[in-house]
């Protein structure tokens, strides 16, 4: 089985259940030395999956691909990289080689999307829905997103096998993006002056794991799988953080829709002096853009309920203990 993105927060996670449950893994990734494969027996390729070839040599002898790398752009004023300029081309680009290439080997594929691609409540009111309207054309994470996820479902009518699961946001262990992206050590160590109210959904990156695992395993294709965890406001979810920790939480209340405007002011600042913002918009955005949600009835027939909220966001701050970050 190969699993692209193995470094990646999910690819790690869905790297490990496969392993769990005895499957042979060869972990595909940028790095040249993984930290995050060390410990794992695993074959490693390394690579850009973007470069022509790439997958082409990587995908043959592999009956299952888990696209957990799937590209998607962080700042919406772009930097001066081809991919970056036109990224819904390149995420375009990108998904029809590693289609053609599961197809031609005869592979099934592993798609993990967004909750973003789905339908929104029927119980949202005409305001809230132009506003989430506005938000998806105006960030290109929302488009990309999309277009990846409709090229696998388009292939699935085709004929290939293709599970996709649309996780909400993503929690727990094995996380190692830059610091600054991961709220909770954040949090941990009070470099968060300020929060805001907003319902929003959050899973065990482990559940979403095991979520997809079961999918491949009981041939679930052909359609989008939403899987969700705990709804809770942002601050309660953030002085829960503290709490476990035994710090404190941010006192200070903004509302969520001026968070969002200094986050694009503060990315759009940054972008004259052609520098990335250290804390892209696109974080505010998706927390405005959720809304409450329960577990699907595809995700409890996968038997891939949610564990308790606490034990995620225990070992999530157990974890960025380990590698430095809190």
């Amino acid at each position: 089985m190969l699993v692209l993105g193995a470094t990646g927060h999910l690819g790690n996670a869905i790297t490990r259940e496969l392993l769990g449950r005895g499957c042979r893994v060869t972990a595909a990734t940028r790095q040249a030395h993984p930290e995050a494969l060390a410990a794992l027996d695993v074959e490693i390729v390394h690579g850009d999956a973007d470069q022509p070839g790439r997958l082409a040599a990587w995908v043959p002898g592999h009956e299952l691909v888990v696209d957990a790398a799937a590209p998607y752009p962080l700042t919406l004023f772009q930097s001066a990289t081809a991919s970056d300029r036109a990224p819904l081309d390149a995420a375009r680009r990108r998904m029809a080689s590693l289609l053609e290439c599961v197809a031609r080997e005869g592979a099934v594929l592993g798609h993990v999307s967004s909750y973003t691609t789905l339908a929104r409540p029927e119980r949202e009111g005409t305001w809230a829905a132009l506003e989430a309207r506005a938000r998806r054309r105006a960030h290109p994470y929302f488009a990309v997103k999309a277009a990846m996820e409709t090229m696998v479902l388009e292939a699935g009518r085709g004929g290939l096998c293709a599970a996709v699961v649309n996780p909400t946001a993503c929690l727990g262990p094995w996380d190692r993006r830059p610091r600054g992206l991961c709220v909770v050590p954040l949090l941990v160590t009070g470099q968060v002056p300020a929060m805001f109210a907003r319902t929003m959904n959050v899973i065990d990156v482990r559940d979403v794991a095991i979520a997809l695992r079961a999918a491949l395993e009981q041939s679930c294709f052909g359609r989008p799988i939403a899987l969700a965890g705990h709804d809770c406001r942002t601050d309660t979810l953030a002085a829960r953080v503290c709490a476990l920790a035994g710090a404190s939480a941010p006192r200070l209340r903004v509302p969520a829709r001026l968070a969002v405007a200094a986050a694009l002011g503060a990315e759009a600042g940054w972008a004259l002096i052609g520098r990335p913002s250290p804390l892209p918009a696109i974080g505010p955005l998706l927390v405005l853009d959720s809304y409450p949600m329960p577990p699907s009835a595809e995700q409890r027939a996968l038997g891939a309920l949610p564990r308790a909220l606490d034990e995620t966001l225990r070992d999530a701050i157990e974890w960025y203990r380990r590698i430095g970050y809190c």
